[in-house]
């Protein structure tokens, strides 16, 4: 029984002491949880790498959604003016008694009718109004005449083609239809390519100059004589 009770008294100190060095190092783990805890929490800086890196991705969307539109909206205009000048053209003759032009049909190389010349100022003030400036010039150009009734205008890269005899195709008859037919030109300098390229230099994209071309044709209302 006495050795029975020195073999209790024995493990139950052998138990205790284990408990109290379990403790402790319970004790010693968690006060180094707490000193590095705060350590683990500190983002201070990681919202700025963060932007950052997200910048330069934005900044390409960004400028490749205002460079489109503003392509689409150079396309769009031109199609307008285009189709103003035909509109235009087709109701008017190109014999006018009031107009200082000594033009005829039986000479129509000898000048610029004044109908014409009417268009080209129609078509410079729709691009000027609308925000395209290169269209100014187109005011004070002078076009050359080529057969058969063509005029055309080139300034700043803006080109401006009236062809009064165009004989468009009519799908009900053989015969065609007398029309006219105006074609114009605008530049466009891309930026998205540029841009792309400051982050990925062997990117392929858009970028330089394009040329934006518009075709409209009207039916003759008036003869060219």
């Amino acid at each position: 029984m006495k050795g029975s009770s020195k073999n209790d008294q024995l493990v139950r100190k052998n138990t205790s002491a284990a408990s109290e060095a379990g403790e402790k190092h319970m004790a010693c783990g968690d006060s180094f949880q707490r000193q590095l805890w705060p350590k683990f929490r500190n983002t201070e800086g990681a919202e700025l790498f963060e932007f950052a890196m997200a910048l330069p991705l934005l900044l390409v969307l960004v400028v490749g959604i205002i460079d489109f539109a503003r392509a689409y909206n150079t396309k769009h205009i031109t199609s307008n003016a285009a189709r103003e000048a035909a509109r235009l053209i087709s109701s008017t003759p190109l014999s006018d008694s009031s107009c200082p032009t000594a033009w005829t049909i039986n000479s129509p190389g000898s000048g610029t009718p004044c109908a014409i010349t009417a268009t080209a100022k129609t078509v410079s003030n729709y691009l000027t109004d609308a925000g395209l400036s290169q269209g100014a010039c187109l005011n004070t150009s002078s076009p050359t005449f080529s057969p058969v009734l063509t005029w055309t205008y080139s300034c700043n890269n803006v080109t401006l083609v009236i062809y009064k005899a165009y004989h468009a195709p009519n799908y009900d008859k053989t015969q065609s239809i007398l029309s006219t037919k105006v074609t114009l030109s605008y530049p466009y300098t891309f930026m998205f390519g540029r841009i792309l390229r400051l982050l990925l230099p062997s990117a392929i994209g858009p970028s330089g100059q394009y040329i934006f071309t518009s075709d409209a044709v009207m039916q003759n209302i008036t003869n060219a004589s």
